[in-house]
């Protein structure tokens, strides 16, 4: 009688499908902002619409000869689609374990079956009402805490093992442009300077980006220090804790911007500059 945890999925995935080609379509039609929204809404009445017609199915569902009922087996009305709909917020916030527990419930309910007091079955069966007296709906708020337990795990590991360690990369990329271009821009600028009459070469003759001189030979920026040698300049980038990151030298002969680092964070910022060049 109840749709199998497969023929739903596979549902999904055929409605998936439908959303891809709209989106398609959507993103040929429309700016990158507008898209976003006109698809939520179609998403809400093709759901709402087609789940509340006599068919009681999208059309992943008409594929798998599946339909939508309410408790008693009667077809759901615009509005408890809607609320339906709505409701898979919940399981899509579980990272679809609110979905896959319907593998473990004689009804094959997911949660937001349970939510929205829906069932989803099989349109050649059966249904008969007074099997689908609810008995067990005490389950329900125990199996949505441990829903909402699971996702804060989920969303924690994937903050900590994914999201945290890419930021950080990305972080210490973007502070190697700044980095670059600061040395760059300072190394001619004083290159500039240091050409006119009476100039000492040996000092840094200004205060170039926002640097500040803490001696004749070393500039302290944000995040850095430039130190000037006979030949160049070398920034010293330092981590949060003060260590030296990575150091790039620029040479006053020309040729590219050398990179050179002792540690591991630094050699992948090295090796991703050379790459670049």
């Amino acid at each position: 009688m109840y749709a199998s945890v497969w023929k739903r999925f596979v549902a999904f995935l055929i409605d998936a499908a439908v959303f891809a080609v709209i989106y398609w379509i959507l993103s040929q039609m429309l700016s990158g902002a507008t898209v976003p929204l006109v698809l939520l809404v179609i998403i809400w009445l093709y759901y709402a619409l087609l789940e509340s017609s006599p068919i009681q199915a999208s059309v992943g569902k008409i594929i798998m000869n599946i339909k939508v009922v309410d408790r008693r087996g009667r077809k759901l009305t615009f509005w408890q689609a809607t609320e339906r709909m709505l409701s898979k917020l919940i399981t899509n916030l579980t990272f679809y374990f609110g979905f896959f527990i319907a593998a473990f419930d004689k009804k094959k309910r997911t949660l937001h079956d349970r939510v929205s007091h829906s069932a989803v079955i099989v349109k050649s069966d059966e249904f008969d009402p007074y099997a689908e007296e609810e008995t067990d709906e005490s389950s329900l708020t125990l199996i949505t805490v441990v829903s909402v337990l699971l996702s804060l795990i989920f969303v924690t590991m994937l903050v900590g093992l994914v999201a945290l360690p890419q930021y950080q990369r990305t972080e210490r990329h973007i502070h190697l442009s700044r980095v670059l271009t600061g040395l760059e821009q300072a190394a001619r600028e004083q290159q500039k300077d240091a050409s006119r009459l009476g100039a000492d070469p040996r000092e840094w003759q200004g205060e170039y980006n926002g640097c500040k001189k803490i001696n004749p030979q070393k500039l302290s920026c944000k995040g850095y220090e430039l130190v000037l040698n006979a030949g160049g300049v070398t920034a010293q980038a330092r981590s949060k804790g003060m260590d030296i990151l990575y150091s790039l030298y620029y040479s006053f002969d020309g040729g590219p911007v050398t990179c050179r680092a002792d540690t591991s964070a630094g050699r992948e910022l090295c090796s991703a500059l050379t790459g670049a060049r």
